[in-house]
């Protein structure tokens, strides 16, 4: 029998090998405490035609590279109704999902600003789609933007995700906006010095949207703050009243050196988080859960990438089924024709 010493040598060549194996192909610096790496399915998704720029000009119908967050309603049949924004035109577009197969279907105007709203997350919550704007300054042109502060929302029937108000392409029609978040963000003690600053500075960059138990979730790509990332949540129906009562609250999670939140999904025990890199650096993705009020998340899954096409950025995280050992998500790339989508099964 090895004696102690021995045991104990043993136990550090093991837990080497673990972190050698799960760590493989991630950047150096960037892997202490990152959740185990996880392969996508074999599953080959594909879409039956292309999420549109604009329904009427011809030289705009080629398929969007910029999708940037989205949402299903959930009804029987699953997936029969689902909304994808995109963070380089003033539309949202309905999609289905059948089988392996992603079904766009009719675009809806969100503004009739003349500047880009930036749209960045969906998500879904007793009878409304809410679609994020970005809530910074312009990522290309380091440009103020004002038409990125605005939250919208459209009203579908909750049993069969149908909008109320048939979706239009040209004109602004079903669709609510709320500008009371900025006030939010502008007056946070937390993330107040980075309001309207410059990503690359580490302003505010909103990325990911969920809503759950009455609260519409924020979660933040900038700033990044010693390696803690920022949500901000307000009451979602106040949101879109004049002075209802927004009872904002701030939490920070520590997700990571220069790691941001690219985008929130509800699932039934609270909210998952995609995180990766607040800018360009070489940060991998990962997947947490995260209760919705403390201060820390569950680590659980490094998404292995290598596979995708370079300079593809993960900012779609789209929950497809879960159990009570684990999630089954769709995830989407910015970069990539049509979101280039692949699939993951997540352990809890």
């Amino acid at each position: 029998m090895p004696d102690s010493m021995t045991r104990v040598t043993q136990r550090s060549h093991m837990t080497a090998l673990v972190c050698t194996l799960l760590c493989a192909g991630i950047p150096a610096g960037h892997c202490e405490n990152l959740p185990p790496k996880v392969a996508p399915e074999a599953t080959v998704w594909k879409s039956a035609s292309i999420f549109e720029k604009d329904s009427n000009d011809e030289f705009e119908k080629k398929p969007r590279m910029n999708l940037s967050g989205a949402a299903c309603v959930p009804t029987t049949p699953k997936f029969t109704s689902c909304l994808i924004a995109n963070d380089e035109k003033k539309y949202a577009q309905f999609f289905s999902i059948e089988g392996n197969l992603l079904v766009p279907k009719d675009l809806i105007r969100l503004s009739d600003d003349d500047g880009d709203p930036d749209a960045e997350g969906a998500a879904y919550d007793e009878g409304f789609f809410y679609v994020t704007g970005s809530h910074g300054r312009s990522r290309h042109g380091d440009k103020k933007n004002l038409s990125s502060y605005n939250v919208f929302r459209i009203a579908v029937d909750p049993k069969t995700g149908v909008p109320k108000t048939k979706p239009d392409a040209e004109n602004v029609d079903g669709v609510e906006a709320s500008s009371r978040l900025r006030k939010v963000l502008k007056n946070d003690d937390d993330v107040e010095a980075y309001f309207n600053e410059p990503l690359a500075d580490g302003g505010i960059n909103i990325e990911g949207t969920a809503v759950k138990n009455g609260r519409m979730y924020f979660g933040l790509r900038g700033p990044s703050v010693k390696r803690r990332a920022y949500v901000v949540s307000v009451n979602a129906d106040a949101l879109f009243t004049r002075d209802g009562d927004l009872k904002p609250k701030t939490r920070s999670i520590e997700l990571g050196k220069n790691t941001g939140i690219r985008d929130l999904a509800a699932v039934s025990d609270g909210l998952l988080i995609l995180a990766g890199p607040t800018r360009d650096e070489d940060v991998p993705y990962t997947v947490w859960l995260w209760d919705g009020t403390s201060e820390t998340a569950k680590p659980l899954a490094t998404l292995d990438l290598s596979k995708v096409k370079d300079g593809a950025k993960a900012e779609i995280l789209l929950p497809l089924e879960e159990d009570a050992s684990s999630i089954h998500v769709l995830v989407m790339f910015d970069g990539v024709e049509n979101g280039g989508a692949i699939s993951f099964k997540i352990k809890r």
